[in-house]
């Protein structure tokens, strides 16, 4: 009788302990994404903006508007954004007059 009665607590004590593991009263966290490494975006932005300079140079303003708009969707600080949009602007006038 002592042992059925010890069988059954044990039973009772490991299906609350399984209940009580696999349910939460907090709501389960979000994790968030992966973040790249600081300043490869930035790395690769200026690197867009340095070939569109070049391209600027040699009168090439498609190549060069397509390397401002990659250099300015890739930046992350506020002065390579906004330098990159202006050379995008600049392109973009210059191709518009040679129509």
């Amino acid at each position: 009788m002592i042992g059925t009665k010890v069988r059954i607590f044990v039973g009772i004590l490991l299906f609350t302990v399984l209940l009580a593991s696999g349910c939460s009263l907090l709501p389960a966290k979000k994790e968030e994404p992966p973040q790249p490494a600081a300043g490869l975006l930035d790395q690769h932005a200026w690197r867009c903006y340095q070939r569109a300079l070049g391209y600027m140079d040699q009168s090439r303003y498609e190549l060069a508007r397509q390397q401002f708009a990659f250099a300015a969707s890739s930046a992350e600080s506020k002065s390579l954004y906004e330098d990159a949009i202006d050379g995008l602007r600049r392109s973009e006038q210059i191709i518009a007059q040679k129509r």
